[in-house]
Parts: C-alpha cells; sequence; structure tokens
C-alpha cells in the first residue's frame, strides 16, 4: 500500500454454500430448500450456477465469484460476517458442520493466501441451529468444536491472546494494524431462539462486559476499532435487552469505533446509531453497514461488498460499492458476469459516509417515493423480490432500528 493508497476491504457475508446442490433439479419444490433433488421433469429447473429463489448457492458459484474478486480488486483484507452453512437445518449436524467450514475456508484462503481474512460466527453455524451455551448450562452443550474450529481457520491472523477470548465465547479481539483493531462479536448470545439463553441471560461468558473492555482499552491507547458481528442489534432474532446494552455501548465508544459491520438479513442496508436511542431527531453518532448476502436464499441475486477505507483518518469509510451478478442470464456455458451494483456516494450524493450524512440519506428516502424504490432495488440485487408493503416498511425501520422500538422507528410513509 502506498503513502497515498486506501485500503479495500472486502465483505463477505451469508454465504449458505451448499455442497449438494443439484443441476439439474426441483427449483420450486414444496421442501424449505429445494435445488437438493434431481428430476427428470422438474416444475421449475434449477439453474447451473444457482436459482434465485428457495435455493442456496452451489460452491461453483462461489469459488467463480472469489475468482473474479481476487482478479478484479486489490483486496487488503477480508471480513466474513457469518452464516455459512446451507438452510437445511433440521439435518445439521456437528460432523457436516466441520466439512462445510473446512471446504469453504479452503475455497476462500486459495483465492486470498497472503490477505488477512476474519471471521465471524453467525447463527447458522450452532448445532442444533441458533444454539451456543453458555459455560453457566452443562460442558456437554458447550460448542468447544464451533469455536476451536473458527481459531484454526482464522490462523495466523490473531494476535496475541485472541484465542483464549475465541475459545471460551465464540468473540475475539485483534491488532489488524498499528491504531486499528478488530473485535469479532459473537451474536449467539442475542438470538431470540438460543434457549440456553432463557437459564440466564445477564451476559452470557461475560461478552458484553468483555466487549466494553475491549473498546476501553483502546480509546486510551487512542486506537479505532472496527466491530465484526452476524445479526444486527435491532434485528427481531435478537433480544431486546442484549440490543439495548450493545446500543448503550455504541454510544458510549462513539468517537473509538469506526465502523460495524453486520449481515443475517440477506438484503443491502445500513442503520444509524443516535446519541438518545429513543430519539431519532438527536444527533446521529455510529452508522451499521449491513452487507448483501451471497447465497440466493431467498429471492435475491448473489452479491458482495467492498468498502474504501482511509487508513490516514481514523480508518474512516470513505465509500462502498454492491456488486451483484444477475443469475437469470448465466448459463451452464455462460459464468455470472459480476458488475457494480452502485457506489453509495454517487448513488445517494453523500459528502462523505459519516454518520450525519447516513441520517441525511434516510430523511430523503422516508421523504421521496422515487429515491425508496431505488433503495429496494439496491437492497434486492435487482432481483424481483418477494416483498410486499409490510415488508418494504420493515426495511425502511431498519434504517433507524438498532433495537427495537418500532413505534419510534417506522412512521408510516
Amino acid at each position: 500500500m502506498s503513502a497515498s493508497q486506501n485500503l479495500n476491504v472486502l465483505q463477505l457475508t451469508d454465504l449458505h454454500v451448499d455442497f449438494e446442490y443439484k443441476y439439474p433439479s426441483e427449483a420450486n419444490c414444496d421442501d424449505p430448500v429445494c435445488c437438493r433433488q434431481s428430476v427428470a421433469e422438474p416444475k421449475k429447473a434449477s439453474g447451473y450456477w444457482g436459482s434465485v429463489g428457495k435455493c442456496d448457492i452451489p460452491f461453483w458459484t462461489v469459488e467463480n465469484m472469489l475468482s473474479h474478486i481476487n482478479k478484479t480488486h486489490m483486496i487488503d483484507m477480508v471480513l466474513m460476517t457469518g452464516d455459512y452453512i446451507n438452510h437445511v437445518d433440521w439435518e445439521y449436524s456437528i460432523e457436516e458442520h466441520l466439512s462445510v467450514l473446512r471446504k469453504l475456508h479452503r475455497l476462500v484462503q486459495n483465492s486470498f493466501p497472503t490477505t488477512p481474512i476474519y471471521w465471524a460466527v453467525g447463527n447458522h453455524e450452532g448445532v442444533p441451529v441458533n444454539s451456543f451455551a453458555p459455560h453457566n448450562v452443562d460442558e456437554r452443550f458447550w460448542p468447544t468444536w464451533l469455536y476451536k474450529e473458527f481459531l484454526a481457520m482464522s490462523h495466523p491472523w490473531l494476535t496475541e491472546g485472541a484465542d483464549e477470548s475465541l475459545l471460551k465465547r465464540g468473540s475475539y479481539a485483534t491488532q489488524i494494524m498499528d491504531g486499528l483493531k478488530l473485535v469479532s462479536l459473537n451474536t449467539g448470545f442475542c438470538e431470540v431462539t438460543n434457549f440456553f439463553l432463557y437459564l440466564n441471560q445477564s451476559d452470557p461468558d461475560s461478552s458484553m462486559s468483555w466487549f466494553v473492555k475491549e473498546l476501553y482499552e483502546s480509546e486510551l491507547k487512542g486506537e479505532q476499532v472496527y466491530v465484526l458481528a452476524h445479526i444486527p442489534p435491532g434485528d427481531s432474532e435478537c433480544l431486546e435487552g442484549w440490543a439495548f446494552n450493545y446500543y448503550r455501548v455504541i454510544q458510549r465508544f462513539e468517537s473509538t469505533i469506526a465502523a460495524q459491520f453486520f449481515g443475517h438479513d440477506h438484503l443491502d442496508y445500513f442503520t444509524v446509531f443516535y446519541e438518545d436511542m429513543h430519539n431519532v431527531s438527536s444527533k446521529p453518532i455510529g452508522v451499521g453497514y449491513a452487507a448483501p448476502s451471497v447465497t440466493t436464499f431467498e429471492y435475491q441475486n448473489p452479491a458482495y461488498r467492498v468498502y474504501e477505507v482511509d487508513p490516514y483518518n481514523k480508518f474512516k469509510i470513505v465509500d462502498y460499492t454492491s456488486y451483484s451478478a444477475d443469475l437469470e442470464k448465466a448459463t451452464e456455458d455462460k459464468a455470472p458476469v459480476w458488475e457494480k451494483l452502485y457506489s453509495a456516494r454517487e448513488a445517494y450524493a453523500m459528502d462523505d459516509l459519516s454518520p450525519v450524512s447516513w441520517n441525511t440519506v434516510i430523511q430523503k428516502l422516508f421523504k421521496n417515493e422515487k429515491k425508496r424504490e431505488q433503495f429496494y432495488k439496491y437492497a434486492f440485487r435487482n432481483s424481483s423480490p418477494q416483498c410486499d408493503v409490510t415488508c418494504r416498511q420493515q426495511l425502511m425501520c431498519n434504517l433507524r432500528m438498532g433495537h427495537h422500538n418500532s413505534t419510534l422507528y417506522c412512521p408510516n410513509l
């Protein structure tokens, strides 16, 4: 990296790679997940590169995407924000999870052999799905097997001391470079269907206390911090108590946290955090970036996102660009074409990507139907989404929903 060059940071999220994807197969089946059973005469045939609908993505499409990224972009860092396992959660097993994680790790590492890669745990990494037992329950339920695998996947990019926290709680902190630390936070401890939490919701495995400690240490050193996590705190799958506490941490360390990166919802959007979490007219103090999914489940084209980062100005996000491929145009003989979907600064006419600027974008979206339609188009990557009025309303709510006060964040459009 030259003295004048910004960093390029790749975010991949919600890959949900299906190593059992079949071509040709039935893409419109009665099961929750399709494209896994070979049939002679399918009602709707699966696509070779994937199917926009109730299907996860085949590994060869992920391989194609990674090859394209490697040839097209000079990537300085890769952020992986969870959910690497397919959606066939009724068949989950530890053995299958480990197999998938190892295959996916090899795919990513082969494309970026000398590039730092940082992983976050997603809710689909749990066996059973969404299950992450803290240490106050019986040892036989602990997901130590998973945390050990993530430690192996993260080698050699973790700095001293990160392994202890990762093996304990599935979260870790590591020094990326001088002046910048990354905190990967296991949001399995906010998942509403992680039933282990109902035995004791008071800061499972001291994760929130540990998070605050890491931020405080960086504050004292004058460092900036990137937060890497899977479930956005305002998501309905995240416990409100956890979300409330997370929001308070963001408020307290607004000057230390340079960016927050999320996945989970499969959609392309952002969330603004405010000085007063109950007043969206108060000062905007932070931004959470929810990147689009690689999987096509459900009903959107695969995508990835590249952030431009200024390493000489507190590692601020200068811009980001989302890229996607229209699988309807791809055939067995014609590979997907990965194209620029939009740049944040270009699409929303932003001078910068500060919280204040993003809040201005929100105000424009609420007032202007044409701009909202553009936002929906980006959120679903030019696909034909199964998204009615209620769905669109919820997507707009997400822009201000750092926790669950829907009455506050969801005014009628």
